[in-house]
């Protein structure tokens, strides 16, 4: 298949050197579709060049589909699925990136970073490094990859964040890009080698220095190269600490290994001054072999979980004319705005400037336009409730505002569930809306992740930031910590705004159970 010359392939990014394009001949937006599998590090185009992989994928029969890749024009894959085709460009872009890349050298396996260091599980065992690096993460570890481990010259982890996928689903209450958080370069600390059955018992043998990074060269991607090999063993070797045994128990082993290390840190700290100092591999070998083979076991930090905020964002909500009603009413009203209120101890709405600054419609004048809104939404509840993962529940009131930030306007972090009167509120709904273009910039949505611990639920310091896009709904469980970010409008006019419609779906009284003869009791 011979590309024409008006055919010119569309660049997915630049990432480690390698520059990928794709030719898409089909018609399915393969570009778009390819690009969300890939990590950001491949899409970022922040680098310059030293290699070029062109995928071009032609349709050979338009009756019946069947697509075919091809690379330097040999055909190298055909199906006649959108979706395996997608998945089949993704992984083999990831190979050809870690083939091609002339100055890293990249390890199958997992990696997060936890205190400074990295964690990488070297091998090809997917669903196994999968599940453990998941575990981690959820743990609050920070999310490297689950493909590959990639070192530079000095042996330093960087970041290859692929979707993290367990057995074909996506695990999106993972939080694996923390925006307030670089995942910079780390300094390889600690290999988990695992291999065979898992053991009862969890007591794998402790290597550093010496041969403690063999299990990075059995892992290696591509061609053996013995002069990159000797430099990646002689950089790694001398800080390295490396566990080998069967595989472990995902959630008991994450807990053990964050916590072995958080314990190294600590007795390097108290002994920094002493003659006994060494460097951190002598504390991180000396916690784990106190850690996993002490008699009996030492206990775990208490059980915690990471999760981040599930939301749905749905474009192009209303109709047009149903958008521009609801714009030209709210300009209308202007007048009628008054400043919103926070649920108070008494659940009565009280003007804290402290906590939130914006103005509210009326509920009388927004009811003229609620039948806007009422179809639409319920329209949407049960795809909501199924992509948030929040069980059926029965239908109670829709709470709704129509709300307006000017300059300075912000909300504070806080849940929509905080006082017993809004305690049955179960997904909150966000509906946007402004003259375009756009006269205001802020105003994102922060969705903060939360930790579940055995005594409850709180917000933590990672989340995810939705742009408030006109005529745009996001949706998203009424427990979340969320705040709305200050908005910095271009001037003080009232259409220069951030307009915003907040609803709730409330759970409603469920039925009484049927008793045993069939009637209600």
């Amino acid at each position: 298949m011979v590309t024409t010359q008006t055919e010119v392939p569309q660049s997915l990014g630049v990432g480690y050197g390698v520059e990928v394009q794709i030719l898409d001949r089909t018609g399915l937006g393969l570009a778009g579709q390819v690009r969300a599998a890939l990590p950001p590090e491949l899409i970022a185009s922040g680098s310059s060049a030293t290699a070029v992989v062109t995928y071009a994928v032609s349709v050979v029969d338009e009756t019946a589909p069947e697509y075919v890749v091809t690379v330097d024009g040999l055909d190298v894959y055909a199906t006649n699925v959108p979706e395996a085709l997608v998945d089949w460009l993704a992984r083999d872009i990831d190979t050809a990136v870690a083939r091609g890349c002339a100055d890293m050298t990249f390890v199958h396996g997992g990696v997060v970073g936890w205190r400074g260091l990295a964690i990488v599980i070297p091998g090809r065992e997917a669903r196994a490094i999968s599940h453990l690096v998941a575990e981690l993460v959820r743990r609050g570890a920070i999310y490297y990859s689950d493909r590959f481990a990639v070192l530079d010259r000095q042996g330093r982890i960087h970041p290859y964040r692929v979707p993290l996928e367990i057995d074909g689903i996506r695990q999106r209450d993972l939080r694996l890009i923390q925006n307030d958080v670089i995942a910079e370069p780390l300094p390889l600390g600690m290999v988990l080698a695992c291999g065979g059955p898992p053991a009862d018992v969890w007591r794998p043998s402790v290597r550093s220095g010496r041969r403690s990074a063999l299990p990075l060269v059995d892992a290696m991607v591509g061609p053996r190269d013995d002069t990159r090999l000797a430099n990646v063993v002689a950089v790694v070797e001398p800080t390295l600490v490396t566990l080998q045994g069967p595989w472990p128990d995902p959630v008991g082993a994450a807990a053990h290994l964050l916590d072995l290390v958080d314990e190294a840190h600590v007795s390097y700290a108290v002994h920094a001054l002493t003659e006994e100092a060494g460097g951190i591999t002598d504390h991180l070998a000396r916690a784990a072999r106190t850690r996993l083979h002490s008699e009996p076991a030492r206990p775990t930090t208490p059980f915690r979980r990471l999760i981040a905020t599930p939301y749905v964002q749905l474009s192009d909500f209303l109709p047009s004319a149903d958008r521009d009603q609801l714009l030209e009413h709210a300009l209308r009203w202007e007048a009628e705005f008054a400043e919103s209120g926070v649920v108070g101890m008494t659940g009565k709405n009280n003007v804290d400037h402290d906590a939130r600054k914006s103005r509210t419609l009326p509920p009388g004048r927004f009811e003229e336009v609620w039948d806007l809104f009422e179809g639409p939404l319920r329209g949407v509840l049960a795809y909501a409730r199924k992509e948030l993962g929040i069980d059926w529940f029965p239908l109670g009131k829709l709470e709704r505002q129509l709300t307006a930030h000017g300059p300075g306007g912000f909300f504070v972090p806080h849940v929509d569930t905080g006082h017993p009167v809004a305690a049955t509120r179960r997904i909150s709904c966000v509906y946007y809306f402004h003259p375009t273009p756009r006269r205001y910039h802020g105003g994102e949505l922060r969705l903060y992740d939360t930790w579940d611990t055995p005594t409850g639920t709180t917000g933590a310091a990672s989340w995810t930031t939705v742009t408030p896009e006109d005529n745009s709904l996001v949706l998203f469980p009424s427990t979340a910590f969320h705040e709305v970010r200050p908005v910095h409008t271009e001037s003080d006019a009232f259409a220069d705004s951030r307009f915003a419609v907040t609803m709730w779906f409330h759970e409603g009284e469920r039925p009484e159970p049927a008793s045993s003869d069939g009637l209600t009791p």
